[in-house]
């Protein structure tokens, strides 16, 4: 695996956390009766993920 593959994979696994942090865990925390909003944390993962490897293959230099 090069360089930017592994900052590319480590990016992903970021929006994952950060996608079900924020539409999962953040109404959980305040009110643990809320129903979780699965379609939109998946929606926001994939959206951070493209964001996220689109910044990297854009402005990253080659390995």
């Amino acid at each position: 695996m090069t360089r930017r593959s592994k900052l590319i994979v480590q990016e992903v696994a970021l929006s994952a956390v950060l996608a079900a942090g924020t539409v999962i865990g953040i109404p959980k925390l305040t009110d643990p009766n809320a129903a979780a909003n699965y379609p939109l944390a998946i929606g926001v993962f994939l959206m951070m993920s493209a964001a996220f490897v689109a910044y990297e293959l854009i402005t990253g230099k080659p390995s």
